[in-house]
């Protein structure tokens, strides 16, 4: 995936709750194992302005660079290329 002329994205501390919502596969279950549900207890402001460092006081998440480490392998995986036994 390229964004912004980059060759992969990756989430980072400025990358918002909501962007990670939607670009990373299966966000919303790595959130709510970090202690956010972050579907039902984000409104659509804490989506758009919300970064995932603030994470840390705005929504109980303890280690938010263990978030964002989850959060990335969750990406990467989604975009490794699937192997074809032939």
């Amino acid at each position: 995936m390229t964004i912004e002329g980059r060759d992969s994205y990756r989430v980072s501390d400025d990358t918002t709750v909501g962007e990670a919502l939607f670009v990373v596969p299966g966000a919303a279950e790595i959130f709510k194992r970090h202690g956010c549900e972050a579907e039902f207890e984000c409104t659509q402001e804490h989506f758009l302005e919300y970064m995932l460092v603030d994470t840390s006081l705005t929504c109980h998440i303890d280690d938010t660079d263990a978030l964002i480490a989850d959060l990335n392998t969750a990406l990467e995986a989604a975009e490794a290329p699937i192997a074809v036994a032939g």
